[in-house]
């Protein structure tokens, strides 16, 4: 069954404006024409698709489902003519950066980006899984936090860490403090149990995620703490560099990954934007955006 896009939209005006006559006015074609479009759609489909309610068409349950899926299909059809149309190449640029990094360090980033003739990919993911993904060339720039720097390490800088809390979360950290964290291997985790470790105090992992929405709700919810780079927490949230509770973290390094080459003008300008926010934060200027 093959349905054409006319056809759809017509059954999409004539759902919205519940009559035939407003629906053709809409289109700037004819009651009559209208009629006739509505018939071989609900011809193809086998189903009326409008009930007529004095002097009103109501939808049927199929013509409301029906409704959805053609809204869909026109916004789908609609940007691909669109993107077909533009006369103006974009040029793709891949950022990796891990999701807590994304919300509080690339807004200010990409807000000094000028988006003309670029389009930029931003996948969140661990940051070993971006290093392998840059190492593959599957990435042009990512930000990293690892044990070790790696190969493809363009620029780092050490940020210091700080625990990051509900204000209302004392109570609930006396006997041992919970942790949320990303899963092992993670740079941020390690550095919580070794610094609560060398101070004798007592912990356990109480939520584990592997994305920054996981972490943040145990947090939120005053169940655990976690560690973050200076500067980055969301709002509602308070910034602890030690208590009595919480010993001072060691400062993390973040390196920044890169796969530019001399020509990749718009991928060079973002990796520089990038170096300008390091070392902002690195100075501890940068004071949180995250949402």
């Amino acid at each position: 069954m093959d349905i054409e896009v006319r056809l759809l939209r017509s059954f999409v005006a004539i759902f919205e404006r519940g009559s035939l006559s407003r629906a053709a006015e809409k289109l700037a074609c004819t009651q009559a024409a209208m009629s006739m479009r509505l018939k071989l759609l609900e011809t193809e489909l086998g189903e009326p698709l409008f009930l007529r309610q004095h002097h009103r068409l109501e939808p049927t349950f199929k013509g409301t489902e029906f409704y959805a899926r053609a809204l869909s299909v026109l916004a789908a059809y609609d940007e691909m003519i669109s993107v077909t149309r533009s006369h103006r190449p974009r040029q793709k640029i891949r950022l990796g950066v891990p999701d807590d990094y994304a919300l509080g360090i690339l807004p200010r980033v990409l807000s000094q980006v000028d988006g003309g003739g670029i389009e930029i990919e931003v996948l969140c993911d661990l940051s070993a899984n971006l290093a392998t993904a840059v190492q593959r060339q599957e990435l042009d720039i990512a930000l990293v936090t690892l044990a070790a720097r790696p190969l493809a390490a363009a620029d780092a800088i050490e940020v210091d860490l700080r625990w990051v809390l509900h204000p209302n979360a004392g109570e609930n950290l006396r006997e041992a403090v919970p942790l949320a964290a990303y899963p092992e291997g993670c740079v941020f985790r390690r550095a919580m149990i070794a610094a609560l470790e060398e101070q004798g105090h007592a912990w356990h992992v109480l939520a584990q995620s592997r994305n920054h929405a996981g972490i943040m709700s145990a947090v939120r919810g005053k169940l655990a703490v976690t560690a973050m780079a200076r500067g980055t927490a969301p709002p509602g949230l308070t910034e602890v560099a030690e208590n009595e509770f919480l010993p001072r973290l060691a400062p993390v390094p973040i390196y920044l990954l890169s796969n530019a080459k001399p020509a990749d003008r718009p991928v060079q300008r973002i990796e520089a934007l990038l170096r300008a926010e390091l070392a902002e934060m690195a100075k501890g200027e940068r004071i949180s955006v995250s949402g």
